[in-house]
């Protein structure tokens, strides 16, 4: 069994990769879901009394979340294997990385032709449009947007066009309210002839960029991770294999060990 050493360690190393990347992965998905659960929230809640309908931008990040904990646990299992050279936990290891694999290849599958496609760019789209003609009846909801509008350096849904309507200038969520110059920061105005906000894109634009990049960022580290994961499956078999070898047993006749002795 002294061939399964190295065997073992390189199966710790690609069990350590697999766990940072399973992290990674339920981080970014999570926080994906916070952004858009902050955008959805925002919205007149009237308008979707009865809309029980289930979008993909909602439910994306928890098929990564759930993938990214499978990789977590599976390397958990791998870890044991790995540690204690235990043929049945590594066996065990190899199945549940076998589902890992399908399971983050899925994954990247569903998001790339089902989640990042103009459904959810219209989804989103009509979000912020409804959090923006909400918020011009509701305080609250335009403290929010506005902080929403400084994060993501947008103004207005469809461009800041949109506050000549009914403002007599931007909000200051819209501009760069201190010059940094030469001569240190001082406030500027934020009116309509602000340039810096009149060259902003529109947060539904913004918004839409954003989550299509997002879900084809996860979506390769999926396949990336997918990749890692059947490098920690050969080397999980070839230590199966080496573990489940038994040692050949040297035989002493009975006659020979009395002549040993004697």
């Amino acid at each position: 069994m002294g061939s399964s050493g190295p065997t073992s360690v390189l199966l710790t190393i690609l069990n350590v990769v697999q766990v940072i990347l399973g992290f990674g992965i339920t981080c970014v998905a999570l926080w994906f879901f916070v952004e858009v659960y902050n955008i959805t929230s925002l919205r007149n809640s009237n308008h979707y009394l009865l809309d029980y309908k289930l979008y993909w931008p909602q439910a994306i990040p928890w098929v990564f979340i759930l993938a990214g904990l499978l990789v977590i646990c599976v390397s958990g299992c791998g870890f044991v294997g790995a540690k204690k050279k235990s043929s049945g936990f590594v066996t065990l290891f190899i199945a549940f990385e076998v589902t890992a694999i399908l399971a983050l290849i899925a994954a990247a599958i569903v998001a790339l032709t089902l989640a990042d496609t103009n459904s959810t760019a219209a989804f989103m789209k009509d979000a912020i449009w409804d959090v923006y003609t909400h918020m011009r009846s509701d305080r609250s909801v335009e403290t929010a947007f506005g902080n929403f509008e400084k994060r993501f350096q947008c103004c207005g849904a469809e461009g800041p066009r949109d506050y000549k309507n009914w403002r007599d200038e931007f909000p200051i969520s819209c501009c760069d309210t201190y010059y940094h110059g030469f001569i240190g920061s001082y406030a500027i105005d934020c009116d309509f002839s602000n340039k810096l906000a009149n060259e902003r894109y529109g947060c539904a634009k913004v918004v839409i960029n954003y989550t299509s990049i997002i879900i084809k960022v996860l979506a390769g580290a999926a396949i990336f991770t997918a990749f890692i994961g059947i490098m920690n499956l050969v080397v999980g078999v070839t230590l199966s294999r080496s573990l489940k070898r038994k040692p050949r047993q040297v035989v002493q006749m009975e006659s020979e060990s009395k002549k040993v002795l004697l």
